[in-house]
């Protein structure tokens, strides 16, 4: 991928981390948003955002396998860490719904577990592919929250 691509992601993450900061700060204190849901928007948003950045500043100072290796080695920590910080706060994985657990379990095999797999030095030949799947994962998550939040809190037509 191109960093022109990464740079889309970047402005995509800090575009939705305002528009998540807008609408906490003006809801109505009678119906607040989940903190669970503004707590994954921001988490994914800011991993987005971070990560994108990563490979183009490591390739600066290190060769390109070792690049990609702790960029996708430490994204996939970081995605992992999302994955059970959101589970814990949901406090029970029961409370989880379909298309949330859907969602849970689709995220550990192409996001965490290929991330994690290149990180250990396999599938070195895709990284780039893999950590760009990974950055547009951590952009779904957002989008899909954040319509979740309009469409909970918009009437629907009579």
């Amino acid at each position: 991928m191109n960093n022109e691509s990464y740079y889309a992601i970047s402005q995509i993450a800090v575009t939705l981390t305002g528009f998540i900061a807008i609408l906490v700060a003006i809801q109505p204190k009678d119906h607040q948003f989940s903190r669970l849901a503004v707590v994954t928007i921001l988490g994914t948003s800011t991993g987005a955002l971070l990560f994108s950045f990563i490979p183009e500043l490591l390739l600066g100072l290190l060769n390109n396998k070792l690049t990609w290796l702790i960029s996708c080695g430490t994204f996939g920590i970081y995605h992992l860490f999302l994955i059970i910080n959101h589970q814990a706060r949901q406090l029970q994985f029961k409370k989880n719904t379909t298309t949330q657990l859907d969602i849970v379990i689709l995220s550990l095999f192409p996001v965490v577990w290929l991330k994690l797999a290149v990180g250990l030095g396999f599938l070195i030949q895709y990284a780039d592919k893999i950590f760009f799947l990974g950055l547009l994962w951590c952009i779904f998550i957002p989008l899909y929250l954040f319509g979740r939040i309009i469409l909970e809190n918009t009437k629907e037509d009579s």
